[in-house]
């Protein structure tokens, strides 16, 4: 007993000591192209240390609920490699280990993994995704959404600064309002200020002296409108950070909040508040959100049969094993993901048939091994 203690023990630290180096690797692949993604609508309004700090707090374990189970595939296969190509699995059986030795203790780690990606998905990533969006906000509120001597395009808008006065004062203020092809609208105003309503996703421009130039519609017998004012409020919503009326994505909704949703559309009720209209894509994701903490375990299950069957005989063979098995699990899944928001298949058996295709492999590859031995 005392000698299955200690080589478990010495299972769980080789894996979890190849998971941390994966985790080291797989972070910066999935960190990278968020931040990407995010660095227009952040250097817009201009960030701050405190503002990126900030932003790291809820985008790192956005980062890790995608990074952990990769980490652990890739930790898993690379210490079994190690294990194989130095014949410790084979003296392990010689001595009588059965495969429970091997599979219980990196089992248990693996349903450890499983549990911590469960928390992060279903608990943090909505949580997460919408302290993004009140961050994009929150700093487009600031002020640094418009900025001087610069033409900033807000979908068919153009606006133009001269001058950013004190505060929110403007000077020498041009608009171009093409969101109406039938009829255009100039705006030119000396001064002006504007304001942002975060809720409402609303940026407000107040102008002053100035004029509005409308071209005409094609059944106008005029050439053009012409319009002065003393004053003139022009608003929109500000489309560049992806605001409107605040509407959350499905990704940003909990799981009561899910099924809430397909409640609401089913019944035929007004949803104005959500961004799709079809059941499925709420339905789908409820079950992405239950289906992907699974992986870890199944991953697990597979690469202990590879191990038991000699497949893996070196760490380079193990990555190479680790990658193939990753990608061809994320490709089923984004296909899977397709077709039931598509209502080719029910979304409870498309999402979780990759699993499901999973455990069949790994628990023959068990089977398998034991007969090997």
């Amino acid at each position: 007993m005392a000698v299955t203690w200690t080589i478990s023990r010495y299972l769980v630290k080789e894996v979890a000591q190849y998971t941390a180096l994966g985790l080291i690797a797989a972070t910066p692949v999935i960190l990278i192209p968020n931040l990407f993604d995010r660095a227009e609508e952040f250097w817009v309004v201009g960030v701050t240390l405190a503002d990126q700090l900030e932003m790291a707090r809820y985008i790192i374990p956005l980062v890790f609920s995608y990074a952990l189970p990769v980490a652990f595939l890739f930790g898993l296969m690379m210490a079994i490699g190690r294990l194989g190509g130095d014949l410790e699995v084979t003296a392990m059986r010689a001595s009588g280990l059965g495969s429970t030795a091997l599979v219980v203790p990196i089992g248990l780690l693996g349903a450890i993994i499983a549990l911590m990606t469960a928390y992060l998905m279903i608990e943090l990533e909505p949580h997460c995704k919408r302290e993004l969006t009140a961050l994009s906000l929150r700093l487009a509120a600031r002020g640094g959404l418009i900025e001087e001597g610069r033409f900033q395009s807000f979908g068919k808008r153009m606006i133009f600064v001269q001058k950013r006065g004190v505060g929110r004062r403007l000077e020498g203020v041009m608009i171009s309002d093409a969101s109406n092809e039938n009829r255009r609208i100039q705006v030119f105003a000396e001064t002006g200020e504007f304001s942002f309503d975060p809720k409402s996703g609303l940026l407000r421009l107040s102008l002053e002296n100035g004029d509005l130039r409308m071209e005409p519609d094609p059944s106008d017998a005029f050439e053009e409108y012409r319009i002065s004012f003393s004053r003139f409020d022009y608003d929109f919503h500000a489309l560049r950070l992806g605001v409107g009326p605040l509407r959350y994505w499905v990704d940003q909704l909990e799981i009561d909040e899910l099924r809430d949703a397909i409640r609401r559309i089913e019944s035929g009720d007004r949803v104005w508040d959500l961004t799709y209209r079809n059941p499925l894509m709420y339905s789908t994701q409820i079950q992405r959100m239950y289906s992907i903490p699974f992986c870890p375990l199944l991953f697990a299950l597979v690469g202990v049969s590879l191990g038991l069957r000699g497949v893996v005989r070196s760490r380079s063979r193990g990555m190479l094993l680790a990658l193939g098995l990753f990608g061809g699990y994320y490709g089923l899944f984004v296909y899977v993901q397709q077709i039931a928001r598509a209502g080719v298949v029910p979304p409870h058996l498309a999402i979780w048939a990759p699993n499901a295709i999973l455990f069949v492999i790994g628990i023959g590859l068990l089977f398998d091994a034991r007969k090997l031995r």
